[in-house]
């Protein structure tokens, strides 16, 4: 029987994939790559394994800040890449060198005995296995104490590591890894932009990326090159995301503002200005405060058109005060909506304040359910804010949304004058964006009986 000859990586790495392979075959231990969106960073990680695992008998591990997101990213991910097709996992481990595939375990038996090991990091199961190398795919998002629990493992096997990830701002460990061994002559650590690997352009108003590229040919994917500006006008992606993912830029919003470009393009696109108000249907919207400010925002909702026509915040009053100068506006309502923990309940009343202005003050508001992140939250919002309109007049509101900012220390939003406000417009856009909107009251200034509300002062906000 004749020996058959396989090459190994079985997919070509691109010449800017070339730094971190050329660095272990160096000798290199300790390899950080950031390169921006859909550079082939998993598939780049995953072929070093391959490699390695076939020239030194061991246990490898390719880890994620999940399992399941192991099991999207690699081992049931259907790609094509230039003339081959199939499960990503395949494509870099080909069958002729596997032995056994789990597909319980996400594990590989080599036909050499080495085993690759595919998983999370969010339960921990790698610890106390030894590995002669490990691979730590989006590495800005894994918990800090993964790499002091690998330490000890990489100092006793004389075992390489290999993190790679987009930036994601500073707050995270990527970046910080980064500064403290960009010029250390024992780490291999590589931030790339498009600017040098030329894998898609940004022509736009704000963005003059790669512009010979626009309307070419990759001869990589044998597709037109994709014009990252067409995400953002789809509002697929907000301007300030793209950058991180698709520039992978450290800080993608200007002095923390969560905002800032949102509200640049707000003015810039003549958005802020003065609205005739009417008798179309007005809806409100809620942040509720205890020992500080409660927000309440006032628009016109009609279907992807949202005008703010009013804005009204104040500390230190009770329900009544606020239903009072809702009923004293005189607007038309259709809906007032209020955030998730208006269900809670609140004081000594023995029930939420849903429920308390109902029966009470005949107030019929809704709960904007909760979501799973703030982020992702805001991320809705910046997608959607700079085609909203608003009253010029609003000053304090605007204000608030220029100046709702991270905290640069926690990477999260700062409580403060300014979050109320921008939360309530938030919680707007939570309940367009769950198709919450509707006109289910309808009620003038007169059908609002003043003289069935309740004197006593039981809830303050």
């Amino acid at each position: 029987m004749g020996i058959r000859r396989l090459r190994l990586p079985q997919l070509k790495p691109r010449g800017y994939q070339l730094g971190a392979w050329q660095a272990l075959d160096r000798g290199a231990q300790n390899i950080l790559i950031s390169h921006p969106r859909r550079h082939g960073k998993d598939v780049t990680t995953a072929s070093i394994l391959s490699k390695k695992a076939m020239t030194r008998v061991g246990s490898y591990y390719y880890l994620f800040p999940t399992r399941k997101w192991a099991e999207r990213a690699i081992w049931k991910n259907i790609v094509t890449i230039g003339n081959k097709s199939g499960h990503l996992i395949d494509l870099i481990f080909p069958p002729e060198i596997v032995l056994n595939k789990n597909n319980t375990d996400l594990k590989l038996t080599l036909i050499n005995g080495s085993t690759v090991n595919m998983g999370g990091t969010d339960n921990l199961d790698f610890v106390g296995q030894g590995g002669y190398g490990y691979a730590l795919s989006e590495f800005s998002l894994h918990k800090e104490e993964v790499t002091g629990f690998l330490a000890p493992i990489l100092d006793e096997g004389n075992s390489f590591i290999i993190m790679n990830g987009t930036m994601r701002g500073k707050k995270n460990q990527l970046y910080q890894m980064y500064e403290a061994n960009k010029n250390n002559p024992n780490w291999f650590c590589e931030w790339l932009t498009p600017e040098v690997t030329k894998r898609y352009c940004w022509v736009g108003e704000e963005m003059n990326l790669n512009p010979e590229l626009l309307g070419k040919i990759d001869p990589l994917t044998g597709m037109e090159y994709m014009n990252v500006q067409d995400r953002v006008d789809s509002k697929m992606i907000s301007y300030s995301l793209a950058r991180q993912e698709y520039l992978n830029e450290a800080v993608a919003d200007v002095a923390n503002s969560v905002y800032g470009y949102e509200m640049t393009k707000l003015q810039s696109c003549g958005n802020i200005t003065s609205l005739q108000k009417n008798d179309r249907p007005v809806y409100t919207f809620w942040d509720l405060g205890i020992d500080d400010p409660t927000a309440i925002v006032f628009a016109y909702v009609e279907g992807d058109r949202v005008e703010i026509i009013d804005y009204y915040e104040n500390t230190g009053h009770d329900i009544k005060h606020y239903l009072d100068v809702i009923a004293q506006k005189g607007y038309r309502y259709a809906g007032h909506y209020m955030p998730h923990d208006s269900k809670k309940r609140m004081g000594n009343t023995g029930t939420n304040i849903l429920d308390f202005c109902r029966t009470q003050y005949s107030f019929e508001a809704r709960p904007i359910p909760k979501t799973n992140s703030v982020r992702d939250d805001i991320e809705i919002v910046r997608r959607h804010l700079p085609s909203c309109r608003i009253d010029i007049s609003l000053e304090s509101l605007l204000e608030h949304l220029t100046n709702y900012q991270w905290n640069p220390t926690t990477g999260r939003i700062l409580h403060n004058e300014h979050s109320h406000g921008a939360d309530a417009v938030r919680m707007m856009f939570m309940a367009i964006h769950q198709n919450m909107i509707s006109e289910y009251l309808l009620r003038t200034k007169a059908q609002i009986d003043h003289r069935s509300y309740v004197e006593d002062d039981y809830l303050i906000f």
